[in-house]
């Protein structure tokens, strides 16, 4: 089996985070010699290999990020000297000889090297580990062995199923009352929402960005003034607090002709707005691109935002729900399709065409992206956000037959798409495909798996129904 050059960076990272590595004596292509504290925590998105790293080079304490290449040419070849979310690097690790001493950060800094030769015993080893590596990933299921409830007849495991469904909702409406504590409804509703756009990538910056442009701050700033000119204002504040509005003068001239008409209004917004609201953006590097969809770029989530925004700005979220509540409340099934539509987004003409301000869609063959916000997602909010937050409002405000309907919503609201989790807990506990209807048992199954199987919780678990 013959190496391939993303193995041999692998096995060099590997290195790097052995105990022998920490102990060895290192030194720079310079000669200055290396001591490593703290080897980092890997880092599995874009930007460096390992983040946060404490070494002495040269006897000098640094803290910062490392990143490994085969040798120098893979940090041009990989552009890294032109992208600041690269520029915290303080060590670049290599395994083959280089003609240079340092490479170059975006920032100007030079940045030391060191060589760490891979022997052939190391190789052999690794060729072994690659060629069981799948078959060891194909057998792991993360399935508990022997579950004590999958002996149980299947009714018992439908009821176990049905109450850590309500287990869940109730542990969500918690969760929701603390964060209340700190914020108003809508900010809860918003921030929640911007969460779930982020996916598992793009969480954090999300919430921060819920943070930095809290829900009030954006209405206040779309009232008065006509619908279109209320969601500029509210696109221009979202992408401008997000630092994913260009700027530069580079980044400008990337932009087609109707990418910069649309970012010229923006950016004068913007420019009015951050000085008087003293508004500071974040750092474009802190969102991730990497390995996503580019539907599910953030900035076609924003995008996303900025509408469902349009359409809630003037009564709120918490408002908005409770209408839609009330005018379907004799019909579940029209209820539960309402607050779906209520969050489905289509794209409009310009991100239509568009994942990013400066990437149009103009490939042969290509199809336009006509959803921001899909139904999918939508129906995952309704479960995830929705019901929690109105099953909450009910009881603060001691609404007992909205509590009954949204709770009727929840039992009657059909499957969402499974995930890893779901897959994985009906292959532990059920020889044959069963007949889950609805999100609540779907629910149900992911509340078993974290709170009871993960840690082994197993007589919990058999008492719960």
């Amino acid at each position: 089996m013959e190496l391939k050059l993303h193995d041999q960076e692998i096995i060099l990272q590997k290195l790097w985070k052995s105990k022998s590595l920490v102990n060895r004596k290192l030194e720079t292509l310079t000669g200055k010699s290396v001591e490593v504290l703290y080897a980092g925590s890997a880092n599995f998105d874009s930007g460096p290999d390992f983040k946060e790293a404490i070494l002495k080079i040269g006897g000098i304490m640094l803290r910062g990020d490392i990143e490994v290449h085969l040798n120098s040419t893979g940090w041009y070849s990989h552009q890294h000297h032109h992208d600041a979310a690269y520029n915290k690097v303080i060590l670049h690790l290599v395994s083959e000889h280089c003609e240079n001493d340092f490479i170059e950060r975006e920032d100007g800094v030079k940045v030391e090297q060191v060589l760490i030769e891979i022997d052939e015993g190391v190789k052999g080893s690794w060729r072994q580990h690659a060629e069981l590596s799948s078959e060891k990933e194909r057998n792991f299921e993360g399935i508990v062995e022997d579950c004590p409830l999958s002996r149980e007849p299947g009714t018992k495991i439908l009821a176990t199923i049905n109450k850590a469904g309500e287990e869940r909702l109730h542990h969500k409406s918690e969760q929701f009352r603390e964060d209340l504590l700190s914020c108003s409804w809508d900010q809860l509703i918003y921030k929640k929402i911007m969460e779930s756009l982020g996916y598992s990538k793009n969480q954090q910056p999300f919430r921060k960005l819920a943070d930095l442009v809290p829900f009030e701050i954006i209405c206040a700033e779309m009232q008065w003034v006509s619908e279109s000119m209320a969601a500029a204002r509210c696109a221009a504040l979202l992408f401008g607090v997000s630092g994913l509005l260009p700027t530069t003068r580079g980044q400008l001239e990337e932009l087609d002709t109707t990418s910069r008409d649309y970012v010229a209004q923006l950016l004068e917004l913007w420019g009015k707005m951050s000085r008087r609201l003293e508004l500071k953006p974040m750092r474009a590097y802190d969102w991730q691109f990497f390995r996503l969809r580019p539907q599910n770029f953030p900035t076609r989530r924003i995008a996303g935002m900025v509408q469902l925004l349009s359409r809630f700005y003037k009564i709120g979220f918490l408002q908005g729900l409770l209408n839609t509540v009330q005018a379907n409340r004799r019909d579940i099934r029209r209820l539960g399709r309402e607050l779906e539509s209520a969050l489905v987004q289509d794209a409009g003409a310009f991100w239509q065409k568009r994942y990013r301000f400066e990437t149009l869609i103009d490939k042969p063959g290509a199809r336009s992206e006509s959803i921001l916000i899909g139904k999918d997602r939508a129906r995952d909010m309704v479960v995830n956000i929705f019901i929690p937050a109105l099953c909450l409002y009910s009881e603060e405000a001691q609404e007992g037959r909205l509590r009954n309907t949204i709770l009727e919503l929840y039992r009657r609201y059909s499957k969402l798409s499974d995930n890893s989790i779901t897959k994985t807990m009906v292959r532990q506990l059920f020889n044959e495909a069963p007949r889950l209807k609805c999100a609540l048992q779907q629910q149900g199954l992911i509340q078993l798996h974290k709170v009871y199987c993960r840690p082994l919780k197993c007589s919990e678990c058999l008492g719960l129904a």
